[in-house]
Parts: C-alpha cells; sequence; structure tokens
C-alpha cells in the first residue's frame, strides 16, 4: 500500500505539474548556448582580424624582440582565435552541416600547426640567428596565408559560393603571400649585406 501510495502520489505530481520532457532543452539553456554562440564566433571574427592586421605590420616592420609589443599582441591574437575556433565548433558540432562538419576539422588543426608557426616566431626571435629575419618572415607570412584562406573558406560556405572560386581565390592568395614572402626576404637580406659589408 505504501509502495502503491508513493507511485500515486508521484502519479499525482506529474499530472500536476506535466511530465519532464528529456529530449527539450530549456529556453534559458538554448538562451544561453545561443549567446555563447554568438560571443564565441565574436570573438574569433575580433581576434583573426587583429592578428591577421598585426601580422602584416610584424611582417613589414620586423620587431626586435619576441616582448616587443607588436609581436606580444600578434601573438596573443592568433591563440585566441584558434582556441575559439576549436571551442565554438566543439559546443556547435552537433548542429553543423555536412561542409562545415568537413571544413572547420581541416581548420582547426590548422589553426593548431598556426599556433606552432607562432611559437617558431618567437623563438626565432629570442635567438637571433644569423638567418633569423629569413625564419621569421616564413612564420609569420605562413599565418597570414592561412587566415586569408580560412576568411575565404568561411565566406565561401557562408555564401554558398561553388567550390571552384573557393580553391581559385585560396590558391590566389597562397601565390600573393609567397611571393610577398620572397620579396620580404630579399629586402632583409639586403640588409643583412648591408650590415655585413659595414
Amino acid at each position: 500500500m505504501t509502495s502503491s501510495g508513493a507511485v500515486g502520489g508521484s502519479d499525482s505530481v506529474v499530472s500536476r505539474f506535466g511530465r519532464l520532457d528529456l529530449t527539450r532543452t530549456h529556453p534559458f539553456v538554448e538562451g544561453a548556448m545561443d549567446f555563447l554562440h554568438i560571443l564565441l564566433i565574436t570573438v574569433h571574427a575580433a581576434a583573426a582580424v587583429a592578428a591577421f592586421t598585426l601580422g602584416i605590420v610584424v611582417f613589414v616592420r620586423l620587431p626586435n624582440s619576441p616582448r616587443s609589443a607588436g609581436f606580444v599582441a600578434y601573438a596573443t591574437c592568433v591563440w585566441t582565435a584558434v582556441i575559439a575556433l576549436v571551442v565554438v565548433v566543439s559546443v556547435d558540432w552537433s548542429e553543423l552541416d555536412v561542409a562545415r562538419r568537413i571544413a572547420f576539422p581541416i581548420l582547426g588543426v590548422l589553426g593548431l600547426y598556426m599556433l606552432w608557426r607562432t611559437e617558431r616566431a618567437r623563438r626565432t626571435l629570442r635567438a637571433q640567428t644569423s638567418t633569423w629575419r629569413r625564419a621569421f618572415l616564413g612564420h609569420v607570412g605562413f599565418v597570414l596565408i592561412s587566415f586569408f584562406d580560412g576568411f575565404c573558406i568561411v565566406l565561401a560556405i557562408d555564401l554558398r559560393l561553388p567550390i571552384w572560386v573557393v580553391v581559385a581565390v585560396a590558391l590566389l592568395g597562397v601565390a600573393v603571400g609567397i611571393l610577398a614572402i620572397r620579396v620580404r626576404i630579399r629586402q632583409e637580406e639586403a640588409v643583412e649585406t648591408k650590415e655585413v659589408s659595414a
């Protein structure tokens, strides 16, 4: 009788408040997740644009040390952009379409490699061996090219552009980036030659 009373009591409670639907997310949770998504996307986009801009600055005008304000700001923005990307992909994975499930993990792996190149640039600045300028420009140049291609891929997915347009723009960005790296390396090698001869 006790058990039946307990069951009856529990049924009355369920009937009074309605059955709990575990498959439906509470509106507060949905709102919080939407806010988190917007926040992460905003942080990622802002940090990526800032990193790209600051990267161009340190690429054109080489910093003197890894503690210089320009390089510290650049490296911080690269780390922030990549971490925000990894987190937002993890949070939104279940709601991503096929194209994004293919593109975002690739961009995530590329982002981790960008972090490695950023830290290599930091070590290069710290050591400053005879070829540090060439190595530094190579590391920063790779990150800049990667950001540009990432912008193109995400924009193409959002605008539903044909795949050939994405590939063409990405390859053009790589070609221009490699050319810019070579030009800057030649400029810095000329500076090194003058310093040695002086």
